[in-house]
């Protein structure tokens, strides 16, 4: 019950930023501008859109008794992308981050590598050490 207020708050927050953003900068702006923000606008927009349809939901008792659309627990699961537009902000952090992202692509094609190797060269021992030895 605590987590549902909770959920209830922060999704009015988010809502009043987002109408706050759409006052200042204007439908037109905030949805069909070039910078680099218009991605983040969208994704903004469609959770809020889809957190405010599933509180309404809720209340009118379209998903009672702890059943919900499995697109609902999705966008909640979404909202979590937001943190990644924080990150953005942070010099630092953005970096820290890119260079997990840059390691794990390493770690990934080292990995291919290396099992490449391990074959390779467990085909030389069957073919040296093979069962007529």
């Amino acid at each position: 019950v605590v987590w549902n207020w909770i959920e209830i708050v922060f999704l009015a927050i988010f809502a009043f930023e987002l109408a706050l953003r759409l006052y200042v900068h204007g439908f037109r702006q905030y949805f069909f501008s070039p910078q680099a923000d218009f991605v983040w606008n969208i994704i903004d927009f469609t959770v809020v859109a889809i957190g405010v349809l599933d509180f309404i939901c809720c209340l009118i008792g379209l998903f009672g008794n702890g059943k919900e659309s499995p697109i609902f627990r999705l966008v909640r699961a979404l909202r979590i992308l937001r943190i990644f537009k924080i990150v953005r902000f942070l010099r630092q952090l953005y970096m820290l981050a890119y260079g997990f992202i840059a390691a794990g692509k390493a770690v990934f094609w080292v990995t291919i590598l290396m099992v490449f190797l391990l074959y390779i060269c467990s085909v030389i021992l069957v073919w040296t050490l093979g069962p007529n030895s």
